[in-house]
């Protein structure tokens, strides 16, 4: 790491906790969904961290990463009902 990418690091705030919380709401689907749950919820965690980072306004950051968290438990409860359906279709 570079001297400015240190100095650049060091200047960004710290999140507070209740952000942190925020962010780490798709881990919620690990209870839910198991090792795709958990793989649905990293990634869309990942996503909010940036999203979280590059958005200026607070109240935006909330509202892109809300969206972002549920079209997560959206997409994991889609793709649960295929799987569902494809593993039923053969019984």
């Amino acid at each position: 790491m570079s001297a400015s990418e240190t100095a650049v690091a060091s200047t960004k705030p710290k999140m507070m906790w209740y952000d942190q919380v925020w962010l780490a709401l798709p881990f919620g689907l690990i209870i839910l969904g198991g090792l795709i749950g958990g793989a649905i919820g990293g990634g869309a965690w990942a996503v909010n961290r940036v999203v979280f980072e590059k958005t200026a306004t607070p109240v935006l950051r909330y509202v892109f990463t809300g969206l972002i968290t549920g079209a997560a438990y959206l997409f994991w409860l889609v793709l649960a009902v295929i799987l569902v359906m494809l593993l039923n279709q053969n019984q």
